[in-house]
């Protein structure tokens, strides 16, 4: 009977290092704590109306479950005379699904049916305005409602 000599304790350390790479990576494709993620948002603020409210400057970000129907987004923007109406895109993991154009100083509601659920839990929500103004302000996000 031959014998068969051990792996080597580099070659066992680098196979072990190997799946807790691979272990990490399939953690960070899809982390529970996503959905609480955002980014681009300035602090919650309250209209005369009452409105809750926060400005966003050229790009902002959320996550939402990807199991969700649609979303609403209410947007709207200041206008100062002279201003050009400023254009908002909305996409879902980098796929276009709305554009609005603010013109004047009312709320616009943004509703977007989310994409068939894939092999992740949440889905990344991307609202860009074509510019912003004064103090890095581009466009004013009310409370997302999840449907």
């Amino acid at each position: 009977m031959t014998s068969r000599p051990l792996p080597s304790r580099s070659l066992l350390l680098s196979a072990a290092g190997l799946v807790v790479a691979i272990a990490g990576l399939v953690y960070l494709r899809d982390p529970a704590w996503l959905l609480r993620t955002e980014s681009g948002f300035g602090p919650w603020e309250v209209d005369q109306n009452g409105t809750r409210f926060r400005w966003m400057g050229g790009h902002a970000s959320f996550f939402v479950r990807s199991d969700a129907p649609g979303v609403t987004i209410p947007l709207r923007t200041t206008f100062n005379e002279g201003d050009r109406p400023i254009v908002v895109s909305i996409s879902i993991d980098d796929r276009s699904v709305d554009r609005v154009v603010l013109t004047d100083g009312d709320w616009r509601h943004s509703s977007v049916r989310m994409p068939p659920r894939g092999t992740r839990r949440a889905c990344r929500i991307d609202i860009r305005a074509d510019r912003t103004r004064t103090g890095n302000r581009a466009v004013q996000v009310g409370e997302i409602q999840i449907r």
